[in-house]
Order: structure tokens, then C-alpha cells, then sequence
């Protein structure tokens, strides 16, 4: 059978970049049938992952990699990703991950969770607020619980890095507390809807207009939906009422 890798020098052989597959971008109207053609995940392969990551796999990141499979994405940028289960369940699904967190040792999280079940994931330590490396361009991003606990200042920049972060048709998934969580109300308000819990630690809660509204100022929401997740604690579980939108980057900003 003929190589077609080309010859270098010497007669050796020069290997080719991988390059991501050629995909075709949904418009909005193709998102929202996307959205309602969300199949369900196997619970006997999601069980068999949970154990392997031993952690519960999170509701929003099933969800989220249902819609960027059926949207056609690839590469998905993971911002802000915490210890790492959720970068590390898409990764397993077949995505192209990159994640980063502030944290050096989130970051040793997220290597650990990718090699349990198999995957690899490009990862980095960064701050979300003031990036030191300038991101590529992705078919996807997947900000879980982020945007929720930075203020509101902070997030109109952050979503504006999101946006220049995606390529033209890119699709969003997002994850925020709701007012309706438990937890609202809880601390010193100290803007709308946003409290302090602790010194220097806030937590907003939005509402599905205020999350559509803020997101509709760089993208074109598709949907928000509420959801809920549960996490296990030292102290228990700890159930979170969450909204998750999703949303398209359809013209240049």
C-alpha cells in the first residue's frame, strides 16, 4: 500500500498535523432543534464513567455534550474548569478539550480525571479575569458555574472573551445559579442579586431574563432552561437549582 506522507530529508518521513474535522455550523434555527432532539446518554456507560472519574457526573455536562455533538463542534474550550470532571467527560465523548483554571492544583485534578477514563486534555494554569495567553478560536465553550461568581463588571468582559474566543457560527453552554436555589439570600447583598458569603467571595443569581438579556448582548440565545445538579459533600449532598442557557456567535463583534 503507497505512504502518502511526503519524504524529508534523508528519505525520512515527514508526519502531517492532525487537522480537527471539517464541520458544517448550525444556525439558530438548527440549534433549537438540536436542542429539542437532546437524546439521553446510557445510564449503564454514564454509571461506568462516574466510577471512573469517582465523582457523580454533572447533569449540565451530559447536556452539553449531547448539543455540541449534535451541532457539529470539536474543539471546546473548558474556562475557569474547577477540579476537572466535566473537561474530562468531554473529552471521553470524543471532543478536542482545552481547559484552564487559575489553580495549579485543578489543574493536576484535570490531568488525573482525563487519565482514569481514558482521554486526554490540553490544560493550563490561567486567570479567567486577566488571561496571560491570548485563546484560540473554538467550535464550543463550556463555561460551567462561572459567570455566577464574578461581578457584574467582570462578566460583561468575561463574555466578551467568550465571544472572541469562538469561531463564527461557535456555540456556548452555560451554567448559572438560579434565584431559586436554596442559597439566595445568603450573606451581605452587595449589587443586585449578588451576595457575600465570605470576605472577597460573592455569588450572583440570576434570573432567565436577566441571563438571557446579559448573554444577548454578544450571542443569540437559543434557550434557557432550568436544571438542577447534585453534588456530593463532606457534609452530604448538596442539591444546586441552576439555569443553563445556549447560545450562538452569528455575526463579528
Amino acid at each position: 500500500m503507497a505512504n502518502d506522507e511526503p519524504a524529508g530529508e534523508a528519505g525520512t518521513r515527514v508526519r502531517r498535523h492532525r487537522r480537527s474535522p471539517a464541520r458544517r455550523r448550525p444556525d439558530l434555527e438548527e440549534l433549537r432543534k438540536v436542542l429539542s432532539q437532546v437524546p439521553q446518554t446510557e445510564q449503564e456507560e454514564l454509571e461506568q464513567l462516574a466510577e471512573k472519574l469517582g465523582a457523580e457526573l454533572s447533569e449540565v455536562a451530559q447536556f452539553a455534550a449531547q448539543v455540541l455533538q449534535r451541532a457539529g463542534a470539536y474543539q471546546v474550550l473548558c474556562p475557569a474548569c474547577g477540579g476537572g470532571q466535566c473537561s474530562a467527560f468531554l473529552a471521553s465523548r470524543g471532543f478536542q478539550v482545552t481547559a484552564f483554571d487559575v489553580s495549579e492544583r485543578a489543574i493536576g485534578c484535570v490531568n488525573r480525571h482525563a487519565e482514569r477514563v481514558g482521554a486526554t486534555v490540553e490544560c493550563y494554569v490561567d486567570d479567567i479575569i486577566v488571561p496571560r495567553r491570548r485563546l484560540r478560536k473554538y467550535d464550543a465553550i463550556f463555561s460551567h458555574n462561572v459567570l455566577h461568581q464574578v461581578r457584574a463588571s467582570q462578566r460583561d468582559c468575561l463574555l466578551r472573551s467568550f465571544y472572541r474566543s469562538l469561531k463564527q457560527g461557535g456555540v456556548l453552554v452555560v451554567s448559572v445559579l438560579s434565584t431559586d436555589d436554596d442559597r439566595y439570600g445568603y450573606g451581605r447583598q452587595v449589587e443586585p442579586d449578588t451576595f457575600e458569603f465570605a470576605v472577597g467571595e460573592t455569588l450572583h443569581f440570576y434570573s432567565a431574563a436577566e441571563l438571557h438579556e446579559e448573554l444577548s448582548r454578544f450571542f443569540d440565545v437559543a434557550r434557557v432552561e432550568e436544571m438542577e445538579e447534585v453534588h456530593h459533600t463532606f457534609g452530604g449532598k448538596e442539591r444546586y437549582r441552576l439555569l443553563v442557557a445556549t447560545a450562538l456567535k452569528t455575526d463579528a463583534y
